[in-house]
Formats: structure tokens, C-alpha cells, sequence
């Protein structure tokens, strides 16, 4: 389906392997929900590449529109993390931050594999004509691309010797599939057609599984997840 908002947060990240399962339940539970409640974000999923040597894992946040990055709530849960988010981030490694505007998004329903490109693109729309017939791909569900530049760097420390270098990239794709085969080959297809756009080296070109969702679609739900220092929602 498409996207629920015209922006998206991309987040890539790997933990120190003896919290894996920590991380798992950690952000199923608290993470996640915490920041789907807060004004503006409308819908959240983890996806893992097991076999992956970085960057293991993906997180999409689907969002209102770029300003709900700046909105106070969101400040609130970067700056003043719960005690057990606190204690999650020193083992964090290679987190990548990408705040995007939506530029195209189209599809049905949510595939159990996410193919995601990172690339430089500085012309106007070849890009978006070159993605149109992705949804004609065996297996394809969901195409979405994101433009804008890489976002901050995270909020708390890492090892610099565990750092993957970083690397420029003003496009974000996404091509959601039935699963890892479909998500692969549209992959493949989706890079030939976009000819000398080049993946950023060492990084941004992964097929990913759907871990966990958070769609955020009821309020209740949303609201229980809310900090009780914020004002109540309207609407």
C-alpha cells in the first residue's frame, strides 16, 4: 500500500550481538510503540537481514509530513530516553539516519521482504520513470521512493571502531515484495534501470525481512503508549 504520510524516517543499525534478543524485545515493546504515539508519526516496521555483516537491521517510520521531527514529542523521547532505551545505546553500532519527503508511492498491502537502494541522483525525474513499471515485477507489492539528504547523526555515542564509514545518498527506494527471491530480482531489475546510479558503495543496497509492525491505526493504543507528560491528542 502506499505509504500513511508524505515523509519517512529510514534507520539502519546493528547491536552488539549478546543484546540481539534484548533488542528484539525491547524494540517490539517499548521503542516502537513510544514513538508511533507521538504527534505526527502514523506507522512503524522493523525488517532484519540475518546474514547481513552490517547494518542488520532497518527501521521505516511512515510520518505525517518532515515537521514531526521537530515536533516537541519527538524531542522529548530522543533527548530523554526511558531507563531501558538508555541502556540500549551503547550497543548500538553503524546507525544511519535518513529523514526523506516521499516523492512516489504506490502499491497494495505490505510485502514480507523490503528491498532498499541508496543512491545519488541529481537530476529532476528520471528516477520516478524509471521505477514506474516496478509494480509489474513478479511478486512486487509496493514501490516508494524517498528524497532528501542523510539525516543527523544519532544521539548518543558509538565505537568508532565499529563504525561501517559513512557514505552520500540522496534517494531512498524501497520495493516491497512477497518475498526475499521477488524482492532480489526486482532489486536487480530496479538498478538496471536506473543505469549509472550507482549504490552507495558498501552500504544502502539489502534485502530485507518484515520483523515487526506497528501500524498505530488506534487511538487507544496509541494513547497508552503516550508519556503521561504530554498533552492529550485532538482528534
Amino acid at each position: 500500500m502506499a505509504l500513511n504520510g508524505q515523509a519517512f524516517l529510514a534507520l539502519w543499525n546493528d547491536i552488539a550481538p549478546h543484546r540481539e534478543r534484548e533488542y528484539d524485545r525491547w524494540h517490539s515493546t517499548e521503542h516502537v510503540p513510544e514513538r508511533v504515539a507521538v504527534t505526527g508519526f502514523r506507522g512503524a516496521r522493523r525488517y532484519v537481514a540475518r546474514d547481513a555483516s552490517h547494518h542488520r537491521y532497518f527501521t521505516l517510520y511512515e510520518v505525517a509530513d518532515l515537521a514531526a521531527f521537530e515536533h516537541a514529542e519527538y524531542v522529548d523521547v530522543v533527548q530523554n530516553p526511558t531507563p531501558w532505551s538508555a541502556s540500549m545505546r551503547p550497543d548500538f553500532r553503524n546507525v544511519v539516519r535518513a529523514t526523506c519527503r516521499v516523492k512516489l508511492s504506490r502499491g497494495e498491502g505490505i510485502g514480507a521482504a523490503i528491498a532498499v537502494l541508496c543512491y545519488e541522483q541529481s537530476s529532476a525525474a528520471a528516477d520516478v520513470d524509471a521505477l514506474g513499471p516496478l509494480l509489474d515485477e513478479p511478486g512486487v507489492v509496493g514501490c516508494h521512493l524517498g528524497e532528501g539528504s542523510p539525516g543527523a547523526p544519532a544521539q548518543w555515542a558509538q565505537s568508532a571502531a565499529d563504525r561501517v564509514p559513512r557514505v552520500a545518498f540522496d534517494r531512498v527506494l524501497l520495493v516491497e515484495a512477497l518475498d526475499r527471491r521477488c524482492a532480489s530480482a526486482a532489486l536487480g531489475q530496479v538498478q538496471r534501470r536506473l543505469g549509472g546510479m550507482s549504490p552507495a558503495s558498501g552500504f544502502g543496497c539489502t534485502v530485507y525481512d518484515l520483523a515487526f509492525a506497528f501500524p498505530g491505526h488506534d487511538a487507544n493504543t496509541r494513547a497508552a503508549h503516550r508519556r503521561a507528560s504530554w498533552p492529550t491528542p485532538q482528534g
